[in-house]
């Protein structure tokens, strides 16, 4: 009943530097480095039935043990380079003038772990895996052996190379830079006009659809804490935000020549059946038929924040006016930098302090509606964040769930298709959450 997931990949090299230092008396040495990168053992080093390969899941160890076989057999990453084989992506191809997309970078960047350099590339590492365990675990020389030792603790292994994923801040942003991209990498609008999926993604939802190789017990709290769904969506949208800030100040990203980069909007600001007559219902703020900044989880990260700190939250929108405001005169530049620096400096360190209590879910889910009900002509961009995050609080809140579980599921059953979806149904089933509240 959610969105489809979009395959993911997170192609994240570390630089290691070994300084070896020598000096002799009255004799001057120049200081010399030595720098190497990690290589990528590939997925046949975690394979065995010993390590990550089991058929089934193992109670005698704090891991599961088959995470291999859980990603091979269920998770579309695995599949992420097989889909570049495919009909369609030949034809993708051929309108962006590429000869094959399993061998252009452009492609492989998120639809494999994608490692151009060979003398990176250990004897089991094959870029046909497509989106395997060191797109997001990291390239595994340093690690492999040491993850694995009785004793070894996690700061030795993030040490030795391992990405953080126990962080949810560094979990969303790894996903969002092939989910939403970033400096490096960005599905363009040219692209989506040669026929790729619109992008999409919330940190929750998307953990749970994975579908998830790790199951929250007493071990997995003691180490990483315990999974808060309304927490990962909440993160999500702050990194997501983050981001969003980051790209926008790209001068290469934004604007294509003469023209802006379209990727950058809400695609359905103008994607949508004229027949639909929106003029009649919706608010364009005294500006008809101009473009409109896709800052989705700009919005959703505003409202969620309305009732837990409302300050914040006016901040936010003020910064967020901002950005509208001086977007297509002077990019935005200022109103950026303010607006990153507010979500790094003082709208991060809340969100992760944050009681998740039931009263501070109840806040969020009373945001997340009011938001709702102040939008009553939604872009499905938007429609879709909130259901989403909709979802996540009441994943968190067994009474909220008990009480909203079925409207939820007729929200879901309006989001089904971006194609059919109708703003006027997704909004009465959010006044009825809201008169219900």
């Amino acid at each position: 009943m959610k969105t489809k997931t979009f395959q993911l990949i997170a192609h994240v090299t570390r630089l290691y530097s070994f300084c070896a230092i020598s000096t002799a008396f009255l004799v001057g040495y120049t200081v010399a480095s030595a720098y190497a990168l990690p290589r990528y053992e590939g997925t046949g080093s975690c394979s065995s039935s010993n390590c990550h390969g089991a058929t089934k899941a193992r109670k005698s160890t704090n891991v599961l043990q088959n995470e291999y076989t859980t990603w091979a057999s269920h998770d579309k990453h695995s599949k992420a380079y097989t889909n570049l084989m495919t009909s369609d992506a030949k034809k993708m191809a051929k309108h962006l003038g590429i000869s094959d997309a399993t061998k252009e970078p452009l492609c492989l960047r998120c639809h494999a772990t994608y490692v151009a350099d060979t003398s990176l590339q250990g004897e089991k590492y094959s870029v046909e895996d497509g989106v395997s365990c060191e797109s997001c675990h990291g390239a595994s020389q340093n690690w492999l052996t040491s993850h694995a030792e009785r004793g070894a603790t996690h700061e030795q292994n993030l040490q030795n190379g391992l990405h953080d994923t126990y962080s949810l801040n560094a979990r969303a942003e790894l996903c969002l830079s092939c989910h939403y991209g970033d400096t490096k990498q960005q599905v363009t609008h040219k692209l989506y006009g040669a026929g790729h999926p619109r992008l999409t993604f919330e940190l929750d939802t998307y953990s749970i659809l994975e579908p998830k190789h790790w199951v929250v017990d007493e071990d997995y709290k003691k180490r990483k804490g315990a999974y808060i769904p309304a927490k990962t969506w909440l993160t999500g949208q702050l990194e997501h935000s983050i981001a969003l800030a980051t790209q926008l100040q790209d001068p290469s990203f934004v604007r294509r020549g003469m023209l802006p980069e379209l990727s950058i909007f809400d695609c359905y600001s103008c994607h949508h059946p004229l027949k639909l007559n929106q003029w009649k219902e919706r608010s364009y703020a005294k500006e008809p038929g101009s473009l409109k900044l896709n800052l989705a989880p700009l919005l959703l990260l505003q409202a969620g924040l309305s009732k837990v700190d409302p300050e914040k939250a006016r901040t936010l929108a003020k910064l967020t006016e901002g950005i509208h405001q001086s977007f297509s005169d002077k990019g935005a530049v200022d109103s950026l930098l303010k607006l990153q620096q507010f979500l790094q400096e003082s709208v991060r360190p809340m969100v992760q302090a944050l009681n998740y209590s039931p009263q501070t879910t109840r806040q969020l889910f009373s945001g997340l509606l009011a938001f709702g009900e102040a939008t009553p002509f939604p872009t499905f961009e938007v429609a879709e964040q909130l259901g989403m995050g909709l979802q996540s609080i009441l994943a968190t809140n067994p009474d909220i769930r008990s009480q909203h579980g079925k409207d939820l599921d007729a929200l879901f059953d309006v989001l089904r298709s971006a194609d059919d979806f109708r703003p006027n149904a997704f909004a009465r089933i959010i006044l009825r959450l809201k008169t219900s509240e």
